[in-house]
């Protein structure tokens, strides 16, 4: 409630200066990034559903090729990968989230040529044979 015009006109000078504040500072704090923790080293099982599985390899995250042999089954070894980070506008809104099991870090190759890229939880959600090998339907 306004007893003078100037009593007014300073309440409203007041509440645009921390209206103004409040904008500074949300541009300034407003994203924050919450790392998340390594995955752990693992090998993976992986049968590779196809007639001529031979002509395929498998590179694990740009680092190691594995030959497939003629019955499609290879283990690969899966390294540490980059840990990803969770993105949050003013510490409470997620508007991003990269994860390192969502990392497309196997590629099954043919001739050079990347035919499937699959993440670790990519390989979670595929069929397993009696074996516990992983299949990866090809062609």
């Amino acid at each position: 409630m306004c007893f003078t015009p100037c009593h007014c006109r300073a309440t409203v000078a007041r509440l645009a200066f921390l209206l103004s504040l409040s904008i500074l500072f949300a541009f300034v704090a407003g994203c924050v990034h919450a790392l998340h923790p390594y995955n752990q080293p693992s090998q993976q099982k992986l049968r590779l559903q196809s007639l001529g599985p031979q002509e395929y390899t498998i590179r694990v995250a740009d680092k190691a090729d594995y030959s497939v042999p003629a019955d499609g089954r290879v283990v690969v070894e899966v390294p540490q990968l980059d840990r990803g980070c969770a993105t949050y506008l003013f510490g409470v809104l997620k508007v991003n989230d990269s994860s390192p099991y969502d990392v497309p870090a196997i590629q099954v190759k043919k001739h050079d040529r990347a035919i499937r890229k699959l993440s670790l939880n990519d390989l979670k959600k595929l069929p397993t044979d009696t074996e516990g090998y992983r299949v990866v339907k090809v062609e």
